[in-house]
């Protein structure tokens, strides 16, 4: 008898390892990532980045200071929304780490793409906060020393002192740009200052006017300067129209008096009714009531930036003296004269086109009235026809659907029997 064997099982194979990943894993992103700043290019070794007190609203602000060329506001450019853009920033690498083979320098990836460009600021700007009164209430002030500004500035911020301590070209520039915006006096061998608003104006518009000589950029001039100065038209020439036209007849023969009527309504005489707008133009083109000087558009511009440098560096309680220095000066006079005339012209323009508007409007109601009034005669007609379908019989509307096409009439019966003859 044959012997019966069995074979071994195969032995499992052995599953293969995963292959062990040498990529780095990127970390995660930094709660404070390094920004991007573009610096003078001629700085001093001992140019830093301060915290001061921003001028128009008071809160701490970034400034980069250079003992030689001053101070420096960071002005931030942003990347448009719509664009996904980022910034790829990496160091300087030494000479043993360029040597390497196959090395890839270490460097930082930003998540947005914004710039900050430092550029000239007037120190100015900077010592108006402990200049200005704390309120536009406080219409009283003081002449205060040198020293008494110098602590308001320390109190402000503390990094002034250092400044001024570390910089002794510093202080002696402060002083130099209280005298002047400020009206003196001497005490002794002291001198006091206090802030004059006639000076401080003054510098403005100088500042201002090298703004305008540089040109205001394209959307400046679009805003404030052509839509302002834009002169209403006045003078449109209107083409007769008839607003409303009723027109009743009578027409009568010899035979037979028929009437008939070309409206709605029956009667014997005749109206005819016609309103019309009158031309207020003999010329066909229009024409501007008022003519633009040449002085008045760069008195404009220079108005502008006269707004811009107040809105931007100067203390809230500054904003209303300066404005009212402004309007009040006689370089500006010409201006509110041509701004008034045209503000009136606008209201009158206004006023021209409400009145037109309304005749349009009138015209529009009396042309409904009369669509109304046919569409209620309709509707009046078909709610008879139903209502009178309503209350048919039964036995009416099986007659209606019998076939009379071959049957006489009822009234056929009933006809008076000619006589023979």
């Amino acid at each position: 008898m044959a012997r019966v064997t069995r074979s071994k099982p195969k032995p499992k194979e052995a599953t293969p390892e995963p292959p062990v990943s040498t990529v780095k894993p990127l970390p995660s992103s930094a709660s404070n990532p390094p920004k991007l700043f573009v610096l003078p290019k001629d700085a001093s070794p001992d140019a830093r980045i301060v915290t001061l007190e921003n001028p128009a609203n008071g809160a701490p602000s970034r400034y980069f200071f250079c003992p030689q060329e001053g101070f420096y506001e960071f002005t931030r450019i942003v990347a448009p929304k719509k664009e996904c853009r980022s910034w790829l920033i990496t160091g300087e690498e030494s000479e043993e780490q360029e040597q390497e083979e196959n090395r890839i320098g270490a460097g930082y990836i930003t998540k947005s793409a914004d710039l900050f460009v430092a550029t000239p600021i007037d120190l100015l700007f900077l010592l108006l906060p402990a200049l200005a009164p704390k309120t536009a209430k406080d219409t009283k002030q003081h002449f205060l020393a040198l020293d008494d500004y110098l602590d308001k500035l320390y109190a402000s911020s503390r990094h002034w002192r250092p400044l001024t301590s570390q910089h002794s070209s510093l202080k002696t520039t402060i002083e130099k740009k209280l005298r002047a915006t400020c009206d003196t006096v001497d005490a002794g061998d002291e001198t006091m200052y206090r802030l004059s608003n006639d000076k401080l104006l003054a510098i403005l518009i100088k500042k201002a006017e090298r703004m305008v000589k540089h040109g205001l950029p394209p959307s400046l001039e679009e805003r404030f300067i052509k839509t302002a100065l834009e002169v209403p038209v006045m003078n449109i020439k209107r083409e007769d129209s008839s607003l409303s036209t009723i027109s009743i007849s009578e027409e009568s023969t010899e035979n037979d008096s028929q009437v008939s009527t070309t409206t709605t309504a029956e009667s014997q005489t005749s109206i005819s009714t016609a309103i019309t707008t009158p031309d207020t133009s003999t010329d066909s083109s229009p024409k501007s009531a008022l003519s633009t000087p040449p002085q008045i558009p760069h008195l404009l511009r220079l108005r502008t930036s006269l707004s811009y440098l107040s809105t931007s560096y100067l203390p809230p309680s500054l904003h209303a003296p300066v404005t009212t220095h402004a309007h009040t000066s006689p370089t500006f006079t010409p201006l509110a004269t041509h701004l008034s005339a045209l503000a009136s012209l606008r209201t009158e323009a206004a006023a021209l086109r409400s009145i037109s508007d309304n005749m349009s409007r009138k015209r529009a109601i009396e042309e409904d009235d009369d669509r109304v009034f046919e569409r209620e005669e309709k509707k009046r007609k078909k709610e008879e026809e139903e209502k009178k379908k309503k209350s048919e019989g039964r036995a009416v509307k099986q007659l209606k659907k019998v076939d009379t096409s071959g049957m006489k009439k009822m009234s056929s019966f009933f006809v008076k029997v000619a006589k023979k003859t």
